[in-house]
């Protein structure tokens, strides 16, 4: 493809010079009008090597790499990282030592001696670990939603620089296909005028069009410059590629759209949490294992024990009331978010649609004023070399023609970009 792309940028100046060739004074015959409109529709249709790049994906990828918040997607990795380890700890907190030694040295000093070393461990309710578990499973599945909501974002961005720049390179060629087509009519005017058949003053208002048309080509080499740079400042390419062919515009919201993914995923961790604060107490249970050493004198022999004690919390409900509130309010929080996300995208479709039905029209309208100015201008352009009309009626037509093709370009290219721009917030990814 790149390599047919290439051999077609090659015969782009000599269609250049095709368009300058200066107008005969004699009427043009049909193949040079064949060769000028063949000509116009090389410039016009072909692509500039500014549009040959390996692939929008590519693209996207390009700008991915440049988007600080790429980092953010690895961080609930970690945080699913760190719930997964407290939800496979089998103790519910830390175990505590101690260690006690008793004696009567300084008061009776009969030999009484005691030593105790207690190992105390915080014990997991029941069902706690599963409900810790889901919770970091739920955390865990939001690094993947969140990657792929912020590519579906970055892609939107890659989309409206690459549609700004395709515009800006199609009116740079029309620009410079009109301002050949107004110096070809100057230099046969200044040949007309040379052998006597016209007036110096339809010259001067040849040349006055052409100067039109030379400031309107500077204007858009500065949109097309502007453009460029903002693609290549957001992506870091200098090439682009092509736009995404032009396909039907999508029906329906997709379910796995990656806005509605992602609230999906904050209604789930919402969730999990709310199911993990259920479980909780403020004071953990706890298993106490006792060793104990003692003698009552010194005339008596050590005695060996083993104890255990265990500790229930009683209550707790009222110390936990705030934190299950306020996981409650946050699972209704995200129960709206998703709701909401939802409705705003579905209203953001229809005003989508009603755009693609306008753009439909006037293209339809476009088309038909376009084919009437070409008419026109073929008409007016053949009568004035005949010497039926002067120079001012030809280059009325030729106004009209030039803002008939450039409004149907513009409503092409326009409808191209929101059929893109419509797929996309349906929650296409282009690839």
């Amino acid at each position: 493809m790149f390599r047919c792309l290439k051999d077609t940028f090659r015969f782009r100046p000599y269609a250049l010079q095709i368009l300058r060739q200066p107008l005969p004074s004699k009427a043009k015959t049909m193949s040079r009008l064949a060769s000028y409109i063949a000509a116009t529709a090389l410039l016009l249709f072909v692509l500039p090597p500014a549009l040959a790049a390996s692939g929008l994906s590519a693209a996207i990828e390009a700008a991915l790499d440049q988007d600080p918040r790429r980092a953010l997607a690895e961080t609930q990795q970690l945080r699913a990282a760190g719930y997964r380890r407290q939800a496979d700890a089998w103790l519910g907190g830390d175990p505590s030592a101690s260690l006690l030694y008793r004696s009567d040295a300084l008061t009776s000093d009969r030999g009484l001696e005691e030593y105790e070393a207690a190992l105390s461990l915080p014990l997991r309710l029941p069902g706690q670990r599963d409900a810790q578990r889901a919770l970091a499973e739920s955390i865990a599945g939001q690094s993947a939603v969140d990657a792929r909501r912020l590519r579906w974002q970055v892609a939107g961005e890659v989309l409206e620089r690459l549609w700004n720049l395709r515009a800006a390179i199609e009116d740079e060629v029309l620009s410079d296909h009109q301002q050949a087509a107004a110096q070809a009519l100057v230099d046969g005017v200044k040949r007309r005028v040379s052998a006597g058949e016209l007036a110096r003053a339809d010259l001067l208002m040849a040349r006055q069009a052409a100067l039109r048309r030379e400031v309107e080509h500077q204007q858009a080499e500065s949109r097309q410059a502007a453009a460029q740079a903002d693609w290549e400042a957001y992506t870091g390419l200098r090439e682009a590629p092509e736009p995404p062919p032009q396909t039907r515009p999508l029906e329906n919201l997709a379910e796995d759209h990656p806005l509605l993914e992602q609230r999906r995923r904050r209604l789930a961790e919402a969730q999990a949490r709310r199911d993990a604060l259920r479980r909780e107490r403020t004071t953990a249970p706890e298993l106490t294992l006792y060793a104990r050493r003692d003698r009552g004198s010194s005339t008596e022999a050590y005695d060996n024990a083993l104890a255990a004690e265990i500790r229930l919390p009683i209550g707790g409900s009222r110390a936990m009331a705030p934190q299950r509130a306020e996981s409650e309010a946050a699972l209704a929080q995200a129960r709206v978010a998703l709701a909401e996300t939802r409705r705003q995208l579905e209203l953001q479709a229809v005003a989508s649609r009603q755009t693609l039905d306008r753009l439909q029209k006037a293209q339809s309208l476009a088309q038909a004023q376009n084919a009437v100015a070409s008419e026109r201008l073929q008409m007016s352009q053949r009568a004035f070399e005949l010497g039926e009309i002067d120079l001012y009626l030809l280059l009325e037509a030729r106004s009209e023609a030039v803002t008939a093709e450039r409004q149907l370009r513009r409503l092409s290219l326009a409808y191209a970009r929101a059929v893109s721009h419509h797929n996309h917030l349906l929650g296409e990814i282009p690839q």
